[in-house]
């Protein structure tokens, strides 16, 4: 029941978050629609990554600590990379991030001038029950994905 209800919830906020147009949104707005997430997704793969690389060094001195310690190429130690490739990752995740944004407001754009064309008063209200039952259809598609899954497991 508490899936039922967290899809329900998500996808009520999808369908009632389309139906506000970017058309009427500032410059300011807008920008902030796209840099906002990028940042954020930056800033929390950031945090990942440097969460991983300190548990690789962990690793790395609890086995140069050991006296047996293996000299060939066949058990290579954890290097730490340098801090350009560490920055790497987390700024193209956020270019990416903002990327998508400023794709989805083209996206949303052209969905809107396609279902005016089409005849409908109301744009907004269809492209809202769109995302409603997208939300719905893709978290039955992963329930029923994590079913199969578990019974897999419990098969194994």
């Amino acid at each position: 029941m508490n899936k039922l209800l967290l899809s329900s919830i998500g996808a009520t906020t999808a369908g009632a978050l389309t139906l506000i147009s970017p058309d009427g949104w500032s410059t300011g707005v807008r920008r902030a629609y796209v840099v906002v997430p990028g940042v954020l997704a930056a800033a929390f793969s950031a945090v990942l990554l440097s969460e991983i690389v300190d548990r690789q060094a962990a690793v790395a001195s609890r086995v140069e600590s050991v006296t047996e310690v293996p000299t060939d190429d066949a058990y290579p130690l954890p290097q730490r990379h340098p801090v350009a490739v560490r920055v790497a990752g987390p700024v193209l995740i956020g270019a990416a991030t903002c990327g998508l944004q400023a794709a989805s407001l083209c996206i949303d754009a052209a969905l809107e001038r396609s279902i005016t064309r089409l005849g409908a008063a109301h744009p907004r209200r269809w492209m809202a029950a769109l995302a409603v039952a997208a939300s719905l259809s893709t978290d039955a598609v992963g329930e029923h994905l994590n079913i199969r899954t578990a019974r897999a497991r419990t098969e194994s």
